[in-house]
């Protein structure tokens, strides 16, 4: 169907993509209007909130989330995912789906390169909605409860161990292994496991391939969480009960959605993003990977030394009640809630002890997804990492596992690199927090708008490698010259000079750079890191949408805002983790660049 330009309705900012939306729209007697870009999640994609129109008899419309996701490889599950979520229904867990997942519409569409997907909005329709993300830490423990309790419990009420049924003619008839366990949870992402021994080489060197290790200056043995190989101690440990069922696959803050008002019931949540959806999951997973994201990005950067020292302690401690006089309070009560929820739901199966200690395991496994983040702190990555390592030899110590028999090797905490000269306008990234960048006249290139009054900072991208076409490196060189501003301006400006525009502003031109290094139809050089380069800053840019989007919420909601400038020591949270974001995009940006 031929369409006039000013007959084609601009809504996902891309010319040919809009013109093949609306034939679609035309052929599936549908009429949208009042399209809104939103900001989007991890797992990319573009999000616009529109009002659709059915045009068949007896059909409604209403508001609708219309989401685009690039057809490259890892994303044309989502959709099969997200159906199979919503089509998983079971007897007991029917209120669970209907009540508690987004629904999506049946007229999910390949359009070229793209999955259109048309979800229907979070919630009942009378409230405003937000994020767990976005909320005051005091609504958070009674909302972790009910999300556990229910994707636990109401998505699962007769949960599988994955063994063989009698009469199959495959699958597992032999429990995991404890390191099997572990990796099941870490290979959604298999770079993990290299990226975080890339990490420890320069302080550990040969020491990070011993089974066993101890701290410099301590006499504590401790069990490598990295060891999952054949005849590691893990590995001799078969884990009887792991329960499987149906999972959200990655549940973190960002992807639970909830009403804005406080007196509402904690009960009242609603999962986003089901892309990793799996009905034969690991389900000790999703709660403690939900709190090792609270704890990395809410409470552990305020935390101090001995708090933490503490926080370690009741988190691998057989009890569940999470004590300590300096571990905040909100969050000893999340860790607590939690561990009592997942033990009370092993009980009335009758699963524990066994299903107890398989909090273990994932303590351990989501603490190394966390570890393996680099856009934390050497001093985050390595608690997280410590937490790891603790929560391996409690569990190993719950099973009787025999401990080392020879010398361990002493290493030493990862610190500080040694500093170098930074490239011209490249942010430091020393000890991970990126600093502004040397302050120029203007807003440069990007055209971003200001985040205060004064005059926005600027950097010069780093030169793209030479012997390669120019598509992807032009497209990073824009990247850089449309955050790098940004960065230096969020760097150094105080909350109260923030501007929600310039926030929305870097939500909306992440997600056009994902949707363009997305496109696999991009020039990409002949490098041989290229392509690995490309998926890099892809996940980078997934992980601007939602801080980017939790900012902004709080700029223009007053009373939040008010809120946060009262109570402010520092800077608050969702200003920190916009700026660790994107120093951590363009840190991925200059490593793309420099291997082109």
């Amino acid at each position: 169907m031929e369409h006039s330009p000013s007959e084609v309705l601009s809504v996902f900012g891309d010319e040919a993509v809009d013109k093949e939306f609306a034939d679609w729209l035309a052929q599936s007697f549908l009429e949208l209007s009042e399209p809104e870009l939103m900001a989007s999640g991890r797992s990319g994609g573009r999000l616009v909130s529109a009002v659709l129109r059915d045009l068949r008899p007896g059909r409604r419309g209403g508001l609708r989330i219309i989401k685009l996701v690039p057809a490259r490889s890892g994303t044309e599950s989502e959709p099969h995912n997200h159906k199979a979520a919503l089509s998983g229904a079971v007897p007991g867990n029917e209120n669970f789906i209907s009540g508690h997942l987004v629904e999506l519409d049946d007229r999910t569409s390949r359009l070229g390169d793209y999955w259109v997907m048309i979800q229907y909005p979070a919630g009942d329709g009378t409230d405003a909605m937000t994020t767990l993300a976005g909320l005051p830490t005091r609504r958070l423990p009674a909302l972790v409860e009910e999300v556990v309790k229910g994707v636990l419990g109401g998505w699962n009420p007769d949960p599988g161990t994955g063994t063989t049924k009698k009469g199959e003619a495959k699958g597992n008839d032999k429990p995991l292994s404890a390191a099997q366990f572990v990796a099941k949870v870490l290979t959604v992402s298999p770079t993990r496991v290299p990226r975080l021994r890339e990490w420890l080489d320069p302080w550990w060197g040969p020491a990070g391939d011993s089974v066993w290790f101890s701290l410099e200056g301590s006499s504590r043995i401790l069990p490598n969480p990295l060891a999952l190989e054949e005849g590691s101690p893990l590995s001799r440990c078969p884990v009887r009960l792991a329960l499987r069922g149906h999972a959200h696959g990655d549940l973190h803050p960002g992807n639970i959605v909830v009403p804005v008002r406080e007196n509402t019931s904690p009960g009242q949540f609603w999962l986003v993003d089901l892309g990793q959806y799996g009905s034969d999951a690991l389900l000790a997973r999703d709660p403690a990977h939900l709190l090792m994201c609270l704890i990395a990005d809410e409470f552990l950067p305020e935390m101090a030394d001995r708090a933490r020292e503490e926080l370690l302690t009741a988190l691998t401690d057989y009890d569940p009640d999470c004590t300590g006089p300096l571990i905040p309070q909100g969050l000893a009560d999340t860790v607590t809630r939690v561990r009592r929820a997942m033990i009370d739901w092993g009980a009335r199966h009758h699963f524990n002890p066994h299903w107890r200690y398989q909090w273990y395991l994932a303590l351990q496994a989501c603490a190394l997804m966390v570890a393996a983040r680099d856009r934390y702190s050497d001093a985050d990555r390595w608690w997280f990492f410590r937490l790891a390592a603790e929560a391996c030899g409690a569990y190993l110590r719950e099973t009787t596992a025999e401990g080392p028999e020879d010398t361990v090797p002493a290493v030493r905490a990862p610190g500080p690199p040694a500093p170098t000269a930074p490239a011209r306008g490249v942010p430091s990234r020393e000890a991970g927090v990126p600093a502004a960048v040397a302050p120029s006249a203007g807003a440069g290139r990007s055209g971003a708008p200001g985040a205060a009054d004064d005059p926005s900072p600027a950097g010069a991208a780093p030169a793209p490698g030479t012997g390669g076409p120019a598509g992807f490196a032009d497209v990073l060189a824009e990247m850089w010259d449309v955050f790098a501003p940004v960065l230096g301006q969020l760097s150094a400006t105080p909350l109260g000079q923030v501007k929600a525009l310039t926030v929305e502003y870097v939500g909306r031109r992440a997600t056009d750079f994902e949707l363009t290094l997305g496109n696999p139809q991009l020039t990409m050089p002949d490098s041989a890191g290229a392509e690995e380069g490309r998926e890099q800053v892809l996940e980078r840019l997934r992980q601007v949408s939602d801080p980017a989007e939790n900012l902004r919420a709080l700029l223009v909601h007053p009373i939040r805002r008010m809120e946060a400038l009262a109570r402010m020591q520092g800077r608050p949270v969702e200003l920190r983790a916009l700026v660790q974001a994107l120093g951590d995009l363009l840190h991925e940006v200059r490593r793309a660049l420099k291997g082109l």
